[in-house]
């Protein structure tokens, strides 16, 4: 930047224009055609004659400084002026340009480029080496200075990455080249990342430094698994924007499906200046299935951007065992209810245990099976993360082993407990309400569902901590444990409504609906699949603004590295490991930066004004009186000639 008195000129080399104004004032001096001078004899009888409508012979000169003048705001417009501009504090020794380049330098990416554009025209005027460091995990080495002009092709070139700022490990090894007396300019993601406070403390210690904040508040989006699957977002801004559902509608087109609106889930919360919220996914199986990822409503950056992957889609659930009632009495078969509350939100099959493990389900449904222990493959799929549901009924009752039944969340009597038997009930016990952080929270309860009859657990000190559903007598309807990597679940009555109405019910859909979405997809355990599968593929990548694109090369990404989160060489995007399709996701927690000693360089205090406009405007003007000008001597001319 050229300053000249309280103005600042951005592009000074276009003011070299201005010594060809004296050239174009000779030029447009004349004004053609020139009279041609002819003798005629006859022209003496004209003498002492004057002419009322004299025709110049040059142009005139105000016509003449009205071109000049529009030309000449032209030439200053285009160079850029600036009345009184914020004089850079950070130096007259060499530049150091700091550029955060993860997804949260996003949003402000352009303004960014461009504030870092100028502060190496002014290095590059005053003639001083600069250098340039991205910090997206990449550089490697010192830093080299070079010509400040050399930097800027690369700089234009520069895209935020689709992970978190990262910084060189070692501050002293990259900045050994570093000249004495460093000016730092760094342009900020607003956030704090690994080795961000020793890289301040290193540069500090060289030289002056001048931080530029961005322009507004960071979000993003991360999953919230459990048994509701919901979005969290979280902004560094005291507000939010919507979150908009991306999927195909039925004509494969992407397009918005939902809009989800921060704070439904419930209010805000501040934590060391972020506020986040909870967005629920509160859509039908049907529409959430389509979905192909989450995005914050005018804010492009891979951190606002979810991808939706296997774990909030439908679930594979196995129906096993044999259909007892035959054709024409569907309404006792245990398994004819549970089809008709799964099919609608799942993929359903049926089959012998041993055909349907083959399958590799994401939850097994078992309706009044026992004796188990005949099934080894059963447990191992249950402990490499796979939902076992059972339910009881008439066979296990009668089973004259059911205290030593494996795979069960809770030791059961013999027996059971019903209306004729010898714990006879006054009458059906109705269902308690549930637990406000249980599985089924929030799920209504119909008046006139009741259980009859149940299969009882034999009291433990454990028993209150693996029930999820209870009878108004406090006795368990549904009980739940961990075994491994997954869970087994029981229902203490029936499928059918052989024991309880409770199946023809929509509290049983539901009941069974939350169950099923616990469950992760995919039947083998984290750990599991990385023994089986311990590459994973890219088959979509984000950029830093949250844009999906083609992965420029299929290098494979160790388990290990996928587990750590986004990173250089495996970007935010989609990746396949044999038969699963897992997200890699790039937001997550944020902490805002905080700049000791450091010179912030506030918007407000941006260079001046800029007189740009006004200049094109002005020489606008100027031309415009030109041609009103040359009009009029127009007119004068034939108003003499006629």
């Amino acid at each position: 930047m050229l300053l000249i008195g309280p103005i600042g000129f951005l592009t000074p080399w276009i003011l070299a224009a201005l010594a060809a104004l004296p050239v174009l004032w000779l030029i447009l001096r004349a004004m053609p055609p020139s009279p041609k001078l002819v003798r005629f004899p006859g022209t003496r009888l004209l003498l002492g004659l004057k002419d009322p409508h004299p025709v110049a012979r040059h142009t005139p000169w105000w016509l003449l400084l009205l071109r000049v003048l529009a030309i000449a705001a032209l030439i200053l417009g285009f160079a850029g002026p600036v009345w009184k501009p914020l004089p850079d504090q950070a130096g007259q020794g060499p530049l150091l340009v700091v550029m955060d380049a993860g997804w949260a330098a996003a949003p402000d990416w352009p303004q960014r480029q461009t504030r870092a554009l100028r502060a190496l025209d002014r290095a590059a005027a005053a003639g001083q080496p600069a250098a340039l460091l991205v910090a997206d995990g990449t550089a490697t080495g010192a830093l080299p200075f070079l010509p400040a002009t050399e930097l800027a092709a690369q700089l234009r070139a520069l895209r935020p990455a689709a992970w978190e700022t990262r910084y060189p490990p070692d501050p002293q090894a990259a900045l050994a080249e570093a000249p004495v007396g460093l000016s730092v300019l760094w342009l900020s993601d607003g956030l704090d990342h690994p080795g961000r406070a020793e890289w301040l403390a290193a540069l500090a210690g060289r030289g002056s430094v001048t931080v530029v904040p961005p322009d507004g508040p960071r979000q993003s989006l991360e999953l919230v698994a459990g048994d509701q699957p919901a979005l969290r977002l979280r902004s560094t801004g005291a507000a939010a924007a919507d979150v908009l559902a991306i999927g195909l509608d039925p004509q494969g087109t992407p397009r918005e499906l939902a809009r989800l609106r921060p704070g439904e889930g419930g209010g805000a919360s501040a934590d060391a200046g972020v506020t986040s919220w909870l967005v629920p996914i509160d859509l039908p199986s049907e529409l959430r299935n389509r979905i192909t990822r989450f995005e914050v409503e005018g804010h492009g950056s891979a951190g606002a951007v979810l991808l939706a992957d296997d774990s909030l889609r439908r679930r594979k659930v196995a129906l096993a065992g044999d259909d007892r009632a035959g054709e024409g009495q569907r309404l006792l078969s245990p398994l004819h209810y549970l089809r008709r509350a799964l099919a609608p939100t799942t993929d359903l099959i049926e089959g012998g245990l041993g055909d349907v493990l083959q399958a590799s389900p994401d939850v097994i449904v078992l309706a009044d099976q026992f004796g188990l222990a005949e099934e080894p493959g059963l447990r191992e799929w249950v402990e490499g993360g796979g939902l076992l549901i059972r339910f009881a009924g008439p066979r296990m009752a009668a089973s004259e082993r059911l205290a030593e039944e494996p795979l069960l969340p809770v030791r059961l009597r013999a027996g059971g407990r019903d209306i004729g038997g010898a714990l006879a009930w006054g009458e059906p016990r109705s269902v308690a309400p549930f637990a406000a952080d249980g599985p089924f929270a929030g799920l209504s309860l119909p008046q006139d569902a009741t259980v009859r009859a149940q299969l009882l657990a034999e009291p433990a000190p454990d028993l209150g901590d693996r029930t999820i559903a209870q009878l108004s007598d406090g006795t368990p309807l549904v009980t739940r444990t961990a075994l491994g990597q997954g869970q087994l679940v029981l229902f203490h009555t029936t499928a059918n409504a052989e024991w309880s109405n409770l199946a023809i019910s929509g509290l049983f859909v539901e009941m069974l609906d939350r169950l099923v979405r616990s469950a992760r997809v995919g039947s083998a355990a984290p750990e599991a699949d990385r023994a089986e599968q311990p590459f994973w593929l890219p088959e979509l990548v984000l950029d830093g603004f949250g844009r999906t694109t083609e992965p420029q090369d299929a290098t494979p990404v160790a388990a290990a590295d996928f587990a750590r989160g986004p990173a250089p060489g495996a970007p935010a995007g989609l990746y396949r490991g044999g038969e699963r399709v897992a997200a890699l996701n790039a937001g997550g927690p944020m902490a805002p930066a905080d700049w000791p000693g450091a010179r912030i360089e506030r918007a407000a205090e941006a260079p001046g004004l800029d007189l740009r406009g006004w200049l094109v405007a002005l020489a606008a003007v100027l031309f415009a009186l030109d041609a009103l000008g040359s009009a009029w001597l127009a007119r004068g001319r034939q108003g003499a000639t006629a």
